[in-house]
């Protein structure tokens, strides 16, 4: 008689050890919830949640979904038809309980995953209401979403001192026609910060007042999106206290494809790379086959800050047929000149005019012989040495020249 109790015991003793399935809850007409914001109320760690379309594709309106659950995957029931949110008429204020964005992914939330959704018209009173915001979560991946008119198309703030806002993943996103007439210069199709981030395979497009990709994280990645028609800087790589004041405050863009507007009345500079506020930027901006197409003769890099360096290897800048002769690089606030190098390019005739010395056309340079202080950019194969960078934010101990310490050092190895 013992044997069959002690079994029974066993079994007991294993239901209470097995770890919890995750749970998927379903969002939609006639499925277990009506709207996001009460799956999401009901949700634990690690649980999916799964959005179906409404009749006749219709938008869900007004969710305000303030997302503190760690490990969730919120997601498209069809992977190839997006889930439309309007939220005309919501002040997503930021006040309390109420999120800055349709979805606001808070501290603790760390881990999730969104992917498939239509985000748009999102507003607030200090128009700056957005379709995503990342506050302080790491690991936020957000995948396969359009993002358009909202006051800002994604957001994100963090601290390097305190590792928040690390490893955000933007990928294979549109993120378009983001802003405010009501203030302009403040409205963004993306406005980043936090520890470290990675935009990849997006069309950044048509930001209406602002910039397409504005930036004061410490790790910017930026790879293989096109880039275009803002109304001011296509990419504007700017300064935060305790983030890009930091050593090794890098921006690295591989090949994207980023095109200047024919008619602009905003700021015709490609890209900025330095400071708009008292802080620097310590780090290098590389540039790396990239193809450029600007009509103006204002700067494609415009260099702000003490700190800054940028090194080019194997881009194409264009200037689509431009009257006048075109700059590379411009610096400026104690910015060093002597800090912009460059390596196999192509330029069109417009911009060889007032080329510097250190920064030469082709021949192209072999992706084994291009160095970039992460010790798998170099070599695509080894690109899981980058995402043990990303997760840890260190660099491998390496030696720096002597030569402009202080000053936004080159961190190219000298010639033998």
């Amino acid at each position: 008689m013992s044997k069959p109790r002690s079994l029974s015991l066993l079994a007991l003793l294993c239901a209470f050890t097995l770890p919890a399935h995750a749970a998927t809850l379903h969002v939609g007409e006639s499925q277990s919830f009506a709207r996001i914001g009460d799956a999401l109320a009901k949700a634990s760690a690690g649980d999916e949640i799964v959005v179906h379309p409404l009749k006749d594709h219709a938008a869900y309106k007004q969710e305000a979904l303030l997302v503190h659950t760690s490990k969730l995957t919120i997601r498209a029931a069809d992977p190839k038809t997006l889930i439309k949110i309007d939220g005309t008429g919501f002040n997503y204020s930021g006040k309390g309980k109420i999120p800055r964005a349709i979805f606001q992914f808070d501290p603790g939330a760390d881990g999730c995953t969104l992917e498939g959704f239509e985000l748009a018209n999102a507003r607030n009173d200090s128009f700056n209401g957005a379709g995503v915001r990342i506050n302080q979560a790491n690991d936020i991946t957000i995948r396969r979403c359009t993002i358009q008119k909202n006051d800002m198309g994604i957001m994100s703030n963090g601290e390097l001192g305190k590792s928040t806002g690390a490893r955000q993943l933007i990928e294979a996103c549109t993120i378009i026609d983001n802003g405010s007439d009501k203030e302009p210069g403040y409205n963004h199709n993306l406005y980043l910060g936090g520890t470290s981030v990675t935009v990849r395979a997006c069309e950044i497009a048509r930001s209406t007042t602002g910039h397409n990709l504005k930036s004061r994280a410490h790790l910017n990645w930026i790879e293989y999106n096109f880039i275009h028609d803002s109304a001011n800087r296509e990419l504007d790589l700017v300064d935060a206290k305790g983030n890009t004041d930091a050593e090794n405050s890098h921006a690295i863009l591989i090949g994207n494809f980023i095109v200047k507007a024919p008619k602009t009345n905003g700021n015709k500079t490609v890209i900025h790379f330095g400071q708009d506020g008292k802080n620097d930027h310590t780090g290098t901006l590389f540039l790396v086959h990239n193809t450029i197409i600007t009509p103006y003769v204002s700067p494609v890099v415009d260099l702000s800050a003490p700190g800054t360096s940028v090194i080019l290897f194997n881009n194409r800048i264009d200037d689509a047929n431009a009257k006048g002769a075109g700059v590379i690089v411009n610096a400026r606030n104690d910015a060093l000149l002597t800090n912009a190098r460059g390596e196999g390019n192509f330029f069109t005739t417009a911009f060889t005019a007032k080329l510097p010395a250190t920064i030469k056309a082709g021949p192209l340079i072999e992706w084994a012989k291009i160095e970039l202080p992460f010790p798998a950019a170099a070599q695509p194969a080894k690109r899981p040495a980058l995402l043990e960078f990303l997760a840890h934010g260190k660099l491998e101990e390496r030696k720096t020249p002597t030569q402009g310490a202080g000053r936004g050092e080159n961190i190219l190895p000298a010639k033998k």
